[in-house]
């Protein structure tokens, strides 16, 4: 499911536009909606950003 979300955000594609080898947009849209409504999207967001300072402010 993360690959799903990560391929749709990086090639901006829309939800509907989801590949064949990735299951079903509207399962991968409910995973990533109770993901976001659960504040996962955001901690990820931020355990990646401090990852990146870390790495290049170190």
């Amino acid at each position: 499911m993360i690959d799903a979300v990560r391929y749709l955000v990086d090639n901006g594609i829309k939800w509907r536009a989801m590949p064949a080898d990735f299951p079903p947009w509207p399962r991968v849209y409910a995973f990533f909606a109770r993901w976001r409504d659960a504040g996962l999207v955001t901690e990820l967001h931020e355990r990646l950003r401090e990852a990146v300072r870390t790495q290049f402010y170190v």
